[in-house]
């Protein structure tokens, strides 16, 4: 086992580094595996990967789901959202900052998609925050973290890869995360309420609103919030009931989304259309031809019976199983500085999942949410995390480190919250039991 994945991960370095795409580094490394590392006959195997990895119900609903974020992201959506919440959270410690993180957990829950997320919802609301004289960091922070609860709370792209990568249910990984999101939403909420008590510069006073006032408030937030309730209780009502596959949900959700961008937000023209259905193609061939690398390297692993060895060698270490998987975590943050990541998800499930689920006894459908939080962090930490940048493009600052220095508590916040998950598995596992 051990030659044999040195010589795997060494070719894998070794196309990374070359900077070729990561679908083909994956198939490639997988026809090398499977050509001289295998014990032959191997054409009949790629035949069936190839068709196999992309013959799949399940990812129909990746094209969906995208197509529906593109949709609300065109229609300018996004606007309404972040004027809706902000009439909520105004008179709470930290004021405008929490409608940051309930307005991307709004939007995310919608498109599934952290930079859609991020970018929808940060440009609307990072000028009229600095505006009002809050901290350019916490801000910025606030955005990069917020825009990271698109790959967790469901639609998730992410668990949609999950799923089809291991084989679980897609629908209860959508209805596990739901918890775990809005926790962690309330974990952000609840750093950056603590942030503005302690230090009184980084946000204006407090707004002193009569509960007559903030009564009409929530009343006239409500009627900005209704078209995306209607797309989340559509999607999570169909799903959670039985009543549809997520699938289904994701072609029912794309469709109210058109009839909203039509008739009630009224912005549709030829041009946005357009613009729409390209990035919806193009992210969604980028994803496929990622699918059948991963495949293509998962099936070679699998030949070779590195999984499976690498499974007995930890179940035959004297250690208790969460000291393995303290030593998963820190590997994925270090992991996570340096790769992206859903290619981090697509190089390590294959490797990790059996170790996780088979040796340690850990629930499935509880790893795929903790891997999610774990990708997460990779998008916001520095130096390489994803979201960093989407963040510093629309910061409107030549200045980087403003970035990551409002960033790095958020990352602390996610460590916290996933050891209280590893404490608390029920938190993702309740509502999929209950199904």
């Amino acid at each position: 086992m051990g030659l044999n994945l040195l010589l795997i991960v060494i070719c894998l370095l070794v196309l990374m580094a070359t900077g070729t795409w990561l679908s083909i580094t994956l198939f490639g490394t997988g026809i090398l595996a499977l050509t001289f590392l295998g014990k032959g006959g191997m054409a009949y195997v790629l035949e069936s990967v190839l068709f196999n990895s992309v013959a799949s119900y399940s990812l129909v609903a990746i094209p969906l789901f995208v197509l529906m974020g593109e949709i609300l992201i065109e229609s300018g959506c996004s606007k309404q959202i972040f004027r809706g919440v902000k009439k909520l959270l105004r008179p709470f410690p930290g004021g405008m900052l929490h409608a940051n993180i309930v307005a991307c957990s709004i939007f995310a829950a919608c498109s599934g998609s952290s930079t859609a997320t991020t970018v929808a919802v940060g440009g609307v609301s990072r000028p009229e925050l600095e505006r009002q004289g809050y901290k350019k960091s916490i801000v910025l922070g606030s955005i990069c973290a917020g825009g990271t609860l698109g790959v967790l709370i469901p639609p998730s792209i992410m668990m949609i890869l999950y799923g089809s990568l291991t084989g679980n249910s897609i629908g209860q990984l959508f209805i596990a995360g739901i918890i775990p999101g809005i926790v962690l939403a309330l974990f952000f909420i609840v750093y950056m309420g603590g942030a503005c008590t302690i230090h009184k510069d980084w946000a204006p006073p407090r707004e002193k609103v009569s509960l007559g006032q903030y009564g009409k408030d929530v009343l006239s937030s409500l009627l900005d919030l209704w078209p995306v309730v209607l797309i989340i209780g559509g999607i999570m009502v169909s799903i959670y009931g039985g009543y549809a596959t997520p699938t289904e949900a994701g072609a029912v959700a794309s469709v109210i989304a058109f009839l909203l961008w039509v008739f009630y937000y009224r912005t549709l023209t030829w041009v946005k259309f357009k613009r729409a259905m390209k990035e919806t193609v193009i992210l969604t061939c980028q994803l496929m031809i990622c699918v059948v690398g991963a495949r293509a390297l998962g099936q070679a692993l699998s030949l070779l019976r590195i999984p499976t060895q690498l499974s007995e060698f930890v179940a035959s270490l004297p250690v208790n199983r969460y000291v393995i998987w303290a030593c998963i975590v820190v590997i994925y943050m270090i992991m996570g500085c340096l790769v992206d990541g859903i290619d981090l998800e697509i190089i390590t499930v294959p490797i990790f999942y059996p170790i996780v689920v088979k040796t340690l006894g850990f629930d499935a459908i509880w790893f795929g949410v903790a891997l999610t939080i774990l990708l997460e962090m990779s998008l916001i930490t520095p130096p390489v995390g994803f979201n960093i940048y989407v963040t510093h493009s629309i910061s409107g600052s030549d200045n980087i480190m403003e970035t990551i220095k409002g960033t790095v508590p958020f990352v602390i916040t996610m460590l916290l919250f996933l050891i209280v998950l590893t404490a608390f598995p029920i938190l993702a596992t309740y509502l999929p039991t209950h199904m």
